[in-house]
């Protein structure tokens, strides 16, 4: 993929990314609201499938119990991908995840790789991203677009998420098939006290994606004054350049950051005074 074409994915993910948040608005959520495709299963038990998914989604335990007993298949996929334990673990429902755990329901289970702790991380579940992690779902497993459970949730500002993972272990510099890391996804979304923690955890300031951007170049573009000003008040490179020989101030300019722009400047010319 050329750089123009990566650049263009991952300007188009960002975008994404704000009507997910727009979209978070309240109510029951689908798997589908998440990742694109789909794998239905096509069971000839659809109709019962179908209904166990939306009543784990609804944290529903007796229908749980009921539709099982009636032959409903635990990790079948409705026609967005979903299984019920996605479904559950996406809305918050606990009990409703610990049942099907229990039933023997499949963890790992994903949508193009998407899984329940996945899910449940991206939406703020703590106390499901909790209880998934101490049945051994896999805090490092990537989706198929390279992204982990610390991604989302850092790029959605979900910060009490992102301080759980970290303390279970979660891989701080991991990087999706863009070369992304969490740290990357929140200042691009101006997240600050998701870039906080990362920080104070260890990410690296100054990483590049694939395409020679960093977190400042990221937030230069799209982050704000705010999460500029973290960013360099944290030490990152002024002067990096992309792999197009662009800085962050470059960046700003063409998108018509004027604040931010300024904001680059007067910093540049704190560290460069004039003799």
């Amino acid at each position: 993929m050329t750089t123009t074409h990566r650049r263009r994915h991952r300007l188009t993910r960002i975008a994404l990314i704000t009507a997910v948040a727009i979209f978070f608005a309240g109510g029951c959520f689908s798997w589908g609201d998440y990742s694109s495709g789909s794998s239905y299963s096509g069971s000839a038990n659809h109709s019962l499938d179908d209904e166990l998914i939306a009543a784990a989604e609804r944290g529903d335990l007796a229908s749980i119990e009921d539709l099982l007993a009636r032959g409903a298949d635990i990790d079948a996929r409705n026609r967005f991908g979903d299984t019920a334990l996605m479904g559950a673990s996406l809305n918050g429902k606990v009990a409703a995840v610990e049942l099907l755990l229990d039933r023997g329901a499949d963890i790992e289970a994903g949508d193009n790789g998407w899984t329940a702790l996945m899910g449940a991380s991206a939406s703020g579940e703590v106390a499901v991203v909790e209880l998934l992690l101490n049945r051994g779902a896999d805090i490092d497993a990537r989706d198929d677009d390279g992204q982990t459970a610390l991604m989302r949730p850092s790029e959605e500002g979900e910060v009490a998420v992102v301080e759980l993972l970290l303390n279970r272990g979660a891989d701080v510099e991991a990087r999706d098939d863009d070369g992304s890391t969490a740290l990357m996804r929140a200042s691009a979304s101006g997240e600050v006290a998701a870039v906080e923690l990362l920080l104070d955890r260890g990410a690296d300031i100054d990483a590049r994606d694939d395409d020679g951007w960093t977190a400042l170049i990221w937030a230069s573009r799209f982050g704000g004054v705010a999460m500029v000003e973290l960013l360099l008040d944290r030490g990152a490179d002024i002067d990096a350049r992309d792999d197009d020989g662009s800085t962050a101030l470059m960046w700003a300019s063409t998108a018509a950051q004027d604040e931010v722009a300024a904001v680059l400047r007067a910093w540049a010319a704190k560290l460069r005074p004039r003799r």
